[in-house]
């Protein structure tokens, strides 16, 4: 992902606000730095003595405050997981019809992109990886999203079919456009195109 990101993503993060830590802290510091990098970069292609550089500590100060990098980077991705799944439910209301789900989980995702974008990018690349490998117990937007279709399916609400499958294609709505805006090929903010990914989705619902 190295040089391929639209310049300037990332300006503008201010250094001192964290993923979990109080901002100002070192700790915050610390995890700003490796945020931005493993959003650069990815997790594999940084090192704890670069994270340290760019927050200008030194080694020794990065392990008094994490025991890894990847612990740091686990810790990182669970909070930010956490964060999007309250994002949607701050959004839904008791009874949420499945097109009220839909335009939770795109406004989460969009707001997310838009107000911190490292985080956004960095949750979106290492997803897969966090998630396969601590089987994540079903705590995950597309989880509820493919539960929420199965349901429409049972009461006639939308065709029936695989929701898994289903479920995959209506996230990519949103996905693979926030994606495109990483690359600079969609203009942000995203949050302006959320009507027209809501429709998007009930779209691929539908169908």
């Amino acid at each position: 992902m190295t040089g391929m990101l639209r310049e300037g993503l990332f300006d503008g993060s201010n250094p001192n606000i964290g993923v979990t830590a109080k901002t100002g802290t070192t700790k915050a510091r610390i995890e700003r730095a490796a945020l931005q990098l493993f959003a650069s970069h990815g997790m594999d292609g940084v090192s704890i003595k670069q994270i340290a550089e760019a927050c200008t500590i030194s080694d020794g100060a990065m392990y008094r405050h994490f025991k890894s990098k990847d612990a740091l980077a686990r810790l990182m991705f669970e909070a930010i997981h956490k964060k999007l799944l309250d994002m949607v439910a701050s959004h839904l209301r008791p009874n949420a019809s499945l097109e009220e789900i839909a335009r939770a989980l795109v406004t989460a995702y969009c707001t997310l992109a838009d107000e911190d974008p490292a985080q956004f990018t960095y949750h979106l690349t290492h997803r897969n990886y966090f998630i396969a490998a601590s089987g994540d117990g079903g705590a995950d937007p597309s989880d509820l999203m493919t539960d929420c279709i199965a349901q429409a399916m049972k009461r006639g609400e939308i065709p029936e079919g695989d929701p898994e499958l289903r479920s995959a294609m209506a996230l990519g709505v949103v996905m693979q456009a926030a994606e495109y805006s990483l690359y600079g090929r969609i203009d942000r903010p995203l949050s302006q195109h959320i009507d027209q990914f809501t429709r998007g989705i009930m779209a691929v619902l539908r169908s």
